[in-house]
């Protein structure tokens, strides 16, 4: 392939994945990801190409989501600070230490399961909303920045999580999401320039490509984001999140491609179905999430 083939296919790539991660907060690392390792880069190579791709969409996302507000600054903030710290060791632990894997089959099962959680509360119309939680946003930034360094995996380690415990409106979580990924992007950049910089040299035309349209599909998919219903993005995210899982869990597993085929089909098939919602009781309206410290449950006062 050549070189200019290569940097419009992955320009292509990154397009269409930064419009699944600007809406839904994953699925670019692991969209880019597949596709360097896929044409044949090294573990690191593909990363560090990654890590720059990452961190020109990712601060397109994040002044899109700020832009149509969909930005909550105490999370976000907390989650940018430990995620560039776990994407600075990400980076380092890559180029420093031989067979490092981002994903764990204990990680990924326990990250299903978050994400059967997410999707089950979106069919039911039942969102944990109220005072923001910001307490476990420094864990999940730093295992978040690991993991998106190792293996583009910020967006399905750090959005179900968010979604699951923060009780941030789910467009919020996505947008806070947005601005922790640039700064572990550019951590982990950081850590690729000092220990592995020849890796930067190599990726540089493929990591421009994902870039260019990234960048292109950032304020769309950050619009988007705000219009889809609550308790639709909920299970679209919770349903993300198992697809994404499940495909870490099934490599490690090696089952048939048949197996592999009718699980994904299942997802499908459960997706349309959380999509759908229950008949007998319409999803409740959301209340704009305010920054000022409320009772859990209370109802938003009339306006």
């Amino acid at each position: 392939m050549s070189v200019s083939i290569a940097v419009v296919s992955a320009a292509a790539a990154g397009l269409v994945a930064q419009l699944v991660d600007g809406a839904l907060g994953m699925g670019f690392g692991t969209v880019a990801a597949s596709l360097l390792t896929g044409i044949g880069l090294a573990p690191v190579v593909a990363a560090a190409a990654l890590a720059t791709a990452s961190l020109v969409t990712g601060v397109m996302a994040a002044a899109s989501h700020t832009r149509f507000g969909n930005v909550h600054w105490p999370t976000a903030t907390r989650l940018a600070a430990a995620g560039a710290v776990g994407g600075f060791a990400g980076a380092w632990a890559l180029a420093s230490l031989a067979g490092l894997d981002g994903a764990t089959p204990v990680a990924s099962a326990a990250l299903i399961a978050v994400g059967a959680v997410l999707a089950w509360r979106g069919y039911r119309g039942r969102l944990s909303l109220g005072a923001a939680r910001t307490g476990f946003t420094l864990p999940t930034g730093l295992v978040g920045g690991f993991a998106g360094a190792v293996a583009g995996g910020w967006g399905p380690v750090t959005v179900p999580v968010l979604m699951a415990v923060s009780r941030l409106e789910p467009r919020r979580a996505v947008g806070s999401a947005a601005v922790g990924q640039a700064a572990a992007a550019a951590g982990a950049l950081l850590g690729f320039w000092i220990f592995a910089p020849q890796a930067l040299a190599v990726g540089m035309p493929l990591a421009e490509g994902l870039a260019i349209g990234g960048a292109l599909a950032a304020p769309f998919a950050a619009w988007l984001t705000g219009r889809v219903p609550a308790a639709k993005l909920t299970a679209t995210v919770g349903m993300l999140a198992v697809a994404l899982h499940l495909r870490s869990l099934v490599a490690d597993v090696a089952l048939p491609w048949p197996a592999v085929a009718g699980a994904y089909l299942a997802l499908a098939a459960l997706w349309a179905l959380a999509l759908t919602g229950p008949r007998d009781r319409p999803a409740p309206a959301v209340p704009e999430q305010r920054t000022e410290r409320v009772e859990a449950g209370a109802d938003a006062p009339a306006t």
